[in-house]
């Protein structure tokens, strides 16, 4: 059996890759972005004053900020055919480390947060090991990291580490343009990503390995290491959101991330992800995390209480596989 010329699959994967892109840009990017505009527009009608307002919509990007980040990382692992359920518990674990380092044993805070980091991409990189590697179900794998890493942040942090040094709780409080830096490190996150996926031949790998392993595989990918790859970028990414929120509230939390990981997983869905790899893009991630928000502060701005908002943002995260189950089906010749 002849095996694929790399560069001829990058040829005609490119061509492939674009389609899709395109695709997955007019349809249900484009229809998310529709109904988000169709939703401001609406709850600008009912509450012109709580709702239509500068001080509304800065408020809605800032936390935001926290989940897009992760969503960024999620994006680019569902598109390569994996996911990661622990992200959560590494950003409360990782803004836990990093505070406990800066407040309990007096470390500068840029040793801190290097320190952070690299017990991030190390976390990323036991779940890409023990995945690729080891060839454990990512849900198993995942789930178990969840654990583990949940149970450290309250080990060391409990219920959480306050007033934090200034000096770095000053970058997460900063403002520029009315948005504060944690808007802004989300905004040049997403630039990044998304020039990298579309116009890096590292990262559109991504692409082909999501929609056919074996003949990435075939056609000359380092698959085990690609998949390792996108866990350890997932950690740090997962990392970053952890000590950047941390800096915004002065406090390192230790519960910040519970149920994060699902959030993320409903925005990129909505943004045009699928769970069975290949698809998607960093804007429609994006597009996916701020109809999220908005949903959120609509919902309180409409004074549900914290139970509906659980039960409306389940329902979207349930409809939202649902669609996308019905689309691969559809999909399949």
């Amino acid at each position: 059996m002849e095996i694929p010329n790399l560069a001829t699959s990058e040829k005609a994967g490119g061509r492939s890759t674009r389609r899709t892109l395109a695709r997955t840009v007019f349809s249900r990017e484009l229809a998310l972005a529709t109904l988000t505009i169709f939703t401001i527009f609406i709850f600008w009608i009912l509450y012109p004053t709580s709702f239509a307002n500068f001080r509304n919509f800065s408020a809605i990007l800032r936390n935001l900020a926290f989940e897009g980040i992760l969503a960024i990382g999620m994006m680019i692992m569902l598109i390569g055919g994996n996911f990661d359920l622990s992200v959560g518990s590494m950003a409360s674990m990782i803004g836990v480390v990093t505070g406990a380092l800066m407040k309990m044993w007096n470390w500068p805070v840029p040793l801190a947060i290097a320190t952070g980091l690299l017990m991030a991409a190390l976390g990323g990189f036991l779940n890409g090991f023990i995945v690729a590697k080891v060839r454990v179900n990512a849900l198993i794998t995942t789930l178990g990291t969840m654990g583990i890493f949940q149970g450290i942040a309250l080990l060391i942090g409990g219920p959480g580490i306050t007033f934090l040094p200034e000096s770095f709780s000053r970058f997460g409080q900063a403002q520029f343009l009315g948005l504060q830096s944690p808007v802004w490190v989300l905004i040049v996150l997403a630039i990044l990503a998304h020039y990298s996926m579309a116009h890096t031949r590292f990262f559109r790998q991504f692409y082909y390995l999501g929609s056919n392993p074996k003949a990435a595989h075939l056609s000359g990918m380092n698959v085990e290491g690609l998949q390792i790859f996108s866990f350890v970028l997932m950690g740090l990414l997962a990392g970053l959101a952890g000590i950047v929120y941390a800096s915004r509230i002065a406090t390192a939390t230790s519960t910040v991330g519970v149920g994060a990981e699902l959030q993320a997983i409903t925005a990129v869905i909505l943004g045009g992800a699928s769970l069975a790899g290949g698809r998607g893009t960093i804007w429609g991630a994006m597009i996916g995390v701020f109809f999220m928000g908005l949903m959120k502060n609509v919902l309180i701005i409409s004074r549900f209480s914290s139970e509906w908002q659980g039960i409306v943002l389940g329902g979207v995260l349930v409809i939202a596989v649902a669609v996308d189950s019905i689309v691969n089906r559809k999909c399949v010749p």
